[in-house]
């Protein structure tokens, strides 16, 4: 054990004073601290409040009338009531943004829109539903009808949606499901990224060491076992030391960029079971970690070259980007069989059964069943590297499967 210890510090110091990984730490930050201040880098380049929407219109009380109902739809918007030729020519100086041009037909009302670049379909959106109660209000005038007949025959009918639950403290309000959703997402993408960042790390460092024969010269002093040991707890240290940053980055934009107020006003809530969300989102991560550095370090192990490591390593990236696309195509139905089935096959497990904690119909007995399922698959994935690696060592051959045979086989 006391020879432990150096190899672990030499493996985490290397690997946290290299380029790569303060790079990639820093590259984080910054998209951390920028979401956080997404609010304010779009109001420094937002100029819509700047724009002006011209109105034309050749019955100067319909155009007033839309102007001031117009308004009502976004109250930081500037107006103005002109003629159709001022406002035409306006729109082709870019003085303007848009010219709604009212027009009647009879008794229809219609409108037209000139832009510079084609509309948007909110902008033709927010037109329509003006000029339609609009209209409204001039077909209840004719018929005589009240204001209160005109709100009940434009009420809209009442829909809600209500699950039943065995359970009613599972069920979960729909004001937090964007959050809940959100946490899962980026839970997901950080173990995509921080996973496979240092998985292919492991493999390269001890195939590197093997094919510069440095590997030889290591075991006359240590033993195989504790050295792979040594090298996948050190690689594991800086993957926390970089989570432990990124989460005391994260609790910095919450106290002191006003985070808890943004997410408020976007009406997101965060409550008991978004942190709960949170917990099983750090284990996971921390699962997936494990389980992709363990098997990295076995393909390290059994390749002699460090050209071929990409090639080696494939196999596992592609689980990986498996994994990530089953659960960003079911993100809004983490109910699928093909979520259930795969969120316990363990290198599935830590992205899938993470997307599984939406579901009202996923138990945490179910989740705690994943979680072992990917202990037990560390224990064996270690059991498995410290094997290889001692098997290995003066193992020279080519092919995976050749050399992992002759692992086994070493005694």
């Amino acid at each position: 054990m006391n020879k432990f210890f150096p190899t672990f510090w030499l493996t985490y110091w290397k690997k946290l004073s290299s380029r790569s990984f303060i790079f990639t730490t820093v590259l984080l930050m910054a998209i951390l601290l920028a979401l956080s201040n997404a609010d304010k880098i779009i109001a420094f380049f937002d100029k819509s409040e700047n724009e002006v929407t011209a109105i034309s219109s050749d019955d100067q009380a319909l155009q007033h009338a839309f102007a001031t109902a117009y308004k009502q739809t976004n109250k930081a918007m500037k107006i103005k009531e002109l003629n159709f030729q001022e406002g035409k020519k306006g729109v082709e100086d870019e003085t303007y943004k848009q010219l709604i041009e009212l027009t009647r037909d009879r008794d229809q009302l219609k409108a037209k829109v000139f832009t510079k670049d084609s509309a948007s379909d909110d902008t033709v959106a927010g037109v329509q539903a003006t000029l339609t109660a609009l209209q409204s209000s001039e077909a209840a005038k004719t018929l005589k009808l009240s204001p209160d007949d005109v709100q009940k025959l434009t009420a809209q009918a009442d829909v809600k949606n209500e699950v039943l639950a065995a359970d009613d403290s599972k069920t979960v309000k729909e004001d937090v499901k964007p959050l809940n959703i959100g946490i899962v997402y980026v839970g997901v993408f950080l173990i995509f990224f921080i996973t496979i960042n240092y998985g292919s790390q492991a493999a390269t460092e001890i195939a590197m060491e093997k094919s510069s024969r440095v590997i030889e010269m290591i075991v006359t002093s240590i033993s195989p076992v504790n050295h792979i040991m040594a090298k996948i707890a050190g690689i594991i240290a800086v993957a926390l030391t970089q989570i432990a940053i990124l989460v005391l980055t994260i609790l910095a934009c919450i106290y002191f960029f006003d985070l808890k107020e943004s997410l408020a006003d976007m009406g997101l809530k965060f409550t008991n079971d978004s942190s709960r969300i949170v917990i099983y989102a750090v284990i996971f991560l921390l699962l997936g970690l494990l389980i992709n550095i363990s098997i990295s370090a076995i393909i390290g192990a059994l390749t002699n070259r460090v050209e071929d490591i990409g090639q080696a390593v494939m196999p596992v990236t592609f689980m990986n980007i498996a994994a990530f696309y089953i659960v960003i195509f079911s993100l809004t139905n983490p109910d699928t069989t093909l979520v259930k089935v795969t969120s316990y096959i363990p290198f599935f497990t830590p992205m899938v059964m993470l997307l599984r904690t939406l579901s009202q119909e996923t138990s945490d007995l179910q989740i705690i069943i994943g979680i072992i399922i990917c202990l037990v698959t560390v224990i064996l994935l270690l059991m498995l590297a410290a094997r290889v690696y001692k098997g290995s060592v003066f193992s020279y051959g080519k092919g995976l499967i050749k050399n992992f045979r002759q692992a086994l086989q070493m005694k």
